[in-house]
């Protein structure tokens, strides 16, 4: 199912130079992607941004709730915030939040790559430990 937003769109175009622009439905909105990377949720008239504790201050500083895909759900958010409108409608200022959600995205995702390193090394090292008390 292909969702057509003039936001996701325009939002789309604004943040191309940041790299490989893709858009898919996601979470009954559009999901704007740069190179594979999930960089921006837009949700009716509302751009959600990808935040880390590198940027999440220009966010919270402002009121701007985090993106909650499913409103009725106890505590599911995701790493996106709302973007204020005005940052929204100044093209050059939404290339620039656009920059630091796309660092934020990408050293979010390091982190995650390597707390599942040192998990998988934690289980390597517990499996060895019960296979020597054996």
């Amino acid at each position: 199912m292909r969702v057509k937003s003039s936001l996701a769109s325009y939002v789309a175009e604004q943040l191309a130079p940041l790299g490989r622009i893709s858009s898919r439905a996601i979470f009954g909105g559009v999901g704007v992607f740069i190179d594979e990377r999930l960089l921006a949720i837009v949700m009716g008239e509302k751009l959600y941004l990808h935040t880390d504790k590198s940027n999440l201050d220009d966010y919270v500083g402002r009121g701007m709730q985090q993106f909650k895909p499913y409103p009725n759900a106890f505590d599911l958010t995701t790493d996106h915030h709302e973007v204020p409108p005005e940052i929204v409608n100044d093209a050059e200022q939404l290339r620039i939040w656009g920059q630091r959600a796309l660092t934020a995205a990408i050293e979010s995702a390091r982190a995650k790559q390597m707390a599942g390193i040192e998990r998988s090394r934690h289980m390597k090292q517990a499996k060895k430990r019960e296979r020597e008390k054996k």
